[in-house]
């Protein structure tokens, strides 16, 4: 587990199961993110992930999409992958961004949860 800072989100990934949540707008968001899309593709089997953001920046959406591409690419080579994107009831920011992911992704199955602040 990475612990999130004011900054940089929550990291968790465990058997399988991978979790981002929180604020994501460091500086150098390829630097933060690279071990993580390391363990993502190296991981052997099927991911099921949670996206709970409140907020990331540019760069960051862009390390969040290639996380997000290859859990797709599991998919497409036959491996159940899931991701569910929380975001809050009256964040329309994160709405729109969580749907332009899901949209793009074409073999993972992505869920829309609106969450209650």
């Amino acid at each position: 587990m990475i612990p999130g800072t004011d900054r940089t989100p929550t990291i968790s990934f465990q058997d399988g199961s991978f979790s981002i949540s929180g604020r994501s707008y460091m500086e150098n968001a390829a630097e933060f993110y690279a071990p993580i899309k390391k363990m993502i593709e190296e991981y052997p089997g099927p991911i099921n992930a949670w996206v709970n953001l409140d907020f990331f920046n540019t760069s960051s959406s862009k390390c969040i999409m290639d996380l997000m591409f290859l859990i797709d690419k599991k998919s497409a080579f036959g491996e159940p992958c899931h991701i569910k994107w929380s975001f809050k009831m009256d964040d329309d920011d994160m709405r729109d961004s969580a749907e332009e992911f899901r949209d793009i992704l074409k073999h993972v199955q992505v869920e829309l949860e609106e969450v209650d602040d």
